[in-house]
């Protein structure tokens, strides 16, 4: 093939080449650090230099980024300390009565002080410069001078910290909320060092110039909160339970039959408000909150009724006692602020899907149908719909349901974009993004971002139970969608089930709440965050390496040269006018059609480029509850999945074990129940306060039980005690429950009979042994009591083949596969029982999953083929 130069193809090798030279930095970074929210122990320090001195002679600066999160208690506290070998220190501290900066030196408040407004504290990233020039300091914020005084510093050394200082005759641990990233260092007005500080874990931070070394203490990196969602909240609510946003509180509202609770996102608080007397509510009404009249409410959309809840006296305005199933699940609703009502789209029930959209106006009263123009909405359920803060625009992104409305006609999946015109009622298509490979629908409710004109959606496959809802970024004029941060599980049982996200302005992140009921009996309710922005899951942090001059001059060069070639090009080009380029383009126009995959992507121009796909987790299954259903009127401590602590109400108590008490007790818990003799006091001090004092390790051993008692004083009957020099844990088996205990129990007993081997599933159901939590003496425990477990269960499974039904074997199965995901013998096991049961495609597509991890694991393919595993 012969190869014809054109210009062309300089100019596209000339603007790689320049693209390469200019580092890509993502928008989240820095060093987040634990403030007031956190015990003295958990607070963060970053030392530069591994805390040896660097030396601030003539015209050397210290320079760095930061901002506070809002809605904190507490702001006072030391954003950076110098501290040299004389013994002299100069602080920038923040005074939150004052709301003021300022410089300290020694015992001297000097003149360099500043202040910012709220907007650019909270939400804008402020660059602070400390200029040395012989005894004269300067202070500068975002590059405004802040005036300059003499310093009597007799050695120009410092040992530099930012937030808790640890130092010998300079320990603080007054930590303003937080986060800090660019720190710079110049010597000689060169720049020397720079810290970018987006790691993504560790305690160390690397200068990207020198190699230098920070250490870090109690590290919490940035990026991180931007990537993988924290699970903040785990509830569960008597009866059809319900919940809504409050955006100018930025609450979670949650609505049980008996209890009517109410979440904080920016402290996780939970209040709870008894209802008198307890109120049922049918399957399927709906929750909703008027920021109009800052009122919750129980939608009841059947009866075409709203109930007003009133907290001053813990009632409903208006009692709901039908049974009737209703008519409109997994609708979508959202409110307009101009008329003060609420508006409800689409749902599923009783065989048919709707298209109708209802209007309620909580000023009148009056409930019913909107007459809408345009033929875009077809009948659906399980869409998303998202509006404009006001509420005057709607948009409806996917769905299930059929043209006509009938379920037994042709249902199918809706991949489009609709526009609702609110006080036009119209609703129009705004584009189609094409079918992808693996079919699936949306969460609830979206979040709409007119400023940059996209949204944001949780989407997830719903032809499985054990499913996981992603987050897409997509446009709202073009078909263009990425894939961001990791996954939710979520437990999909159709109309049983309910997820939305929502987006807290104020704290900047967005929140996922899934939703679960179990018949009439209860309701399972979890609520996760991600910072905002989110972003990609990375691999590795960005180098973060500014850019030095003379890459500057090789892009001007380069730049010139483009433009050069670009001005040749056209002299050369003939002059033909293009028709199409008259003609306004497919994806201008809304009606291009573009793959979406639920696998993480990023977007190029108007493409979606597949990226490596995450390997899948086993999800938790916040559904089934063996511990809690058996025993509601007992407090539960979880060990197996996500730690959790519940009083006998239900009450989540989990939030209030700090990362040093949770430590703690479980440190206690599990030698007393794993090896049945507790802990030894110099085994607690080794491990928790290593390095501290006898005195002060007893001191904060003392602090910490008193601790640890007022909060069981909340739960129930438990205590830790001393005994024989040996620190255990005591409890009531008929008030208080540990999951272990029965674990241990259950897996010592010579015979485990069917009922029990039912319980032992039903605790590792809900997942490994402390998933996530992650102490170095926790390791060997963990992998023996893993040991003990899966020899228990594969004995058991041995026995149960040939003796019982194919549904006992499959959930043995599936617990062993949880502890071990490349067992075996439990994948032949489950897939022949599969197959007993008439089920095929699901034995396959088990055993392809299986296949998968397995090649994730160990780079190479399985070797025994389908046929020989159900043979």
């Amino acid at each position: 093939m012969k190869f014809v130069f054109s210009p062309g193809y300089l100019l596209i090798g000339i603007l790689i080449t320049i693209s390469s030279l200019i580092p890509v930095t993502g928008h989240a970074t820095g060093l987040v650090f634990n403030s007031y929210d956190q015990v003295q122990e958990k607070r963060t320090s970053l030392m530069l230099n591994g805390g040896q001195p660097l030396c601030m002679r003539d015209n050397s600066s210290l320079s760095f980024a930061f901002r506070f999160f809002p809605d904190r208690q507490v702001y006072y506290g030391y954003l950076v300390r110098l501290i040299n070998n004389q013994q002299q220190n100069i602080d920038l501290i923040y005074n939150h009565q004052e709301q003021q900066f300022t410089v300290v030196s020694g015992n001297t408040f000097t003149p360099l002080r500043f202040r910012l407004d709220s907007i650019a504290l909270f939400h804008n990233w402020n660059t602070c410069t400390l200029t040395f020039s012989g005894n004269t300091l300067s202070l500068s914020i975002n590059g405004k001078p802040c005036g300059s005084a003499r310093m009597n510093i007799s050695d120009p050394c410092f040992r530099i910290v930012f937030g808790a200082c640890r130092l010998p005759h300079f320990k603080t641990n007054d930590v303003p909320p937080m986060t800090i990233k660019d720190i710079s260092i110049a010597l000689a007005r060169q720049l020397q060092h720079f810290w970018p500080l987006n790691e993504l874990s560790g305690n160390t931070a690397q200068d990207s110039l020198s190699n230098m070394t920070a250490t870090v203490t109690n590290s919490v990196w940035a990026k991180p909160l931007h990537q993988h969602w924290q699970l903040r909240q785990t509830l569960r609510v008597t009866g059809n339970g319900s919940y809504a946003f409050d955006p100018a509180e930025e609450a979670i509202h949650i609505i049980g039959q008996d209890t009517v609770y109410r979440f904080l996102v920016r402290d996780h608080s939970l209040a709870r408000f008894p209802v008198v007397p307890p109120a049922y509510l049918s399957p399927g009404y709906q929750a909703a909150f008027s920021p109009v009249n800052n009122t919750l409410y129980s939608v009841h959309v059947d009866q075409k009724e709203l109930a007003a809840w009133f907290p001053d006296k813990r009632q409903w305005s208006k009692p709901f006692d039908s049974a009737e199933i209703t008519s409109y699940w997994q609708t979508g609703k959202f409110i307009r602020q101009a008329d003060n009502s609420l508006y409800i789209i689409g749902g599923y029930g009783q065989l048919t899907y709707k298209k109708n959209i209802q209007r309620f106006s909580f000023a009148t009263g009056v409930w019913g149908d909107v007459k809408v123009l345009g033929e875009a909405l077809r009948p659906r359920y399980l869409a998303a719909v998202g509006a404009t803060s006001a509420g005057d625009t709607a948009y409806i992104l996917g769905g299930y349901g059929s043209d006509n409305g009938e379920q037994m006609l042709n249902p199918k999946y809706y991949y489009d974009l609709l526009r609702y015109d609110v006080a036009n009622n119209r609703v129009d298509k705004v584009y189609n993004f094409g079918e992808p490979d693996d079919a699936f629908v949306f969460a609830s409710s979206m979040v709409v971002n007119t400023t940059e004109g996209s949204f944001y959606a949780l989407a997830f496959p719903n032809d499985r139970y054990q499913s996981r809802l992603q987050l897409v970024k997509g446009s709202l004029t073009r078909p263009e969608f990425t894939n961001l941060a990791d996954t939710i599980p979520y437990a999909f049982l159709d109309n049983r089930s309910g997820a939305d996200l929502y987006y807290c302005a104020r704290t900047q992140q967005l929140l996922a709440v899934t939703q679960i009921m179990d018949k009439d009996q209860h309701t399972d309710i979890r609520i996760y965050s991600l910072a905002f922005p989110a972003e990609l899951v990375s691999a590795m942090a960005d180098t973060g390496r500014r850019p030095d001059l003379r890459w500057w001059w090789a892009g001007g060069i380069l730049l010139a040269m483009c433009l050069g070639v670009l001005v040749l090009y056209r002299k050369r080009r003939p002059k033909v006018v293009s028709q199409s380029a008259t003609e306004p383009s497919d994806a201008a126009s809304g009606q291009a059609d573009v793959n979406v995959s639920l696998k993480n992507e990023t977007n190029t121009g108007n493409t979606v480029a597949e990226t490596a796909e995450k390997p899948e987790m086993q999800p938790a299954l916040p559904a089934i509850d063996a511990l809690q259903s058996a025993t509601t009127d007992k407090a539960i401590f979880r060990l197996f999945g996500e730690f959790q602590v519940l009083d006998k109400n239900g009450n989540v108590m989990t939030h209030l074990f700090s990362p040093l008490l949770k430590e703690m007790f479980l440190l206690i818990t599990i030698h007393t129940l794993w090896s049945g003799k507790g802990v030894s006091t110099g085994k607690l001090y080794e491990i928790l306060w290593a390095d501290k004092s006898d005195r002060d390790a007893r001191n904060n051993r003392s602090v910490n039980m008193v601790k640890l008692k007022s909060i069981f004083e909340k739960i129930g009957n438990i205590a830790v005690v001393k005994e024989e020099n040996q620190w255990r844990i005591n409890y009531d088996p008929e008030s208080v429950e540990v999951d272990l205990g029965v674990f241990m129990t259950l897996i010592n007993q010579p015979v485990i009979q069917p009922a029990e081997l039912q319980t032992l599933i039903g605790i590792i159901r809900e997942g490994g042994f402390l998933f996530r939590t992650d102490f170095f003496w926790l390791e060997d425990i963990k992998s023996n009591l893993t040991s003990r477990a899966l020899d228990v269960l594969q004995g058991q499974l041995e026995q149960l083949i040939t003796t019982v039904t194919p549904e006992l074997i499959i959930e043995t199965a599936n617990a062993i596969l949880i502890l071990d995901p490349l067992h075996e013998a439990a994948l032949q096991a489950k897939c022949t029982a599969m197959i007993r049961q008439g089920r095929p495609s699901l034995a396959k597509a088990a055993y392809e999953k299986f296949c998968k991890d397995y090649s994730h694991m160990y780079g190479e393919k399985f070797p025994v083929s389908f046929q020989d595993i159900i043979s």
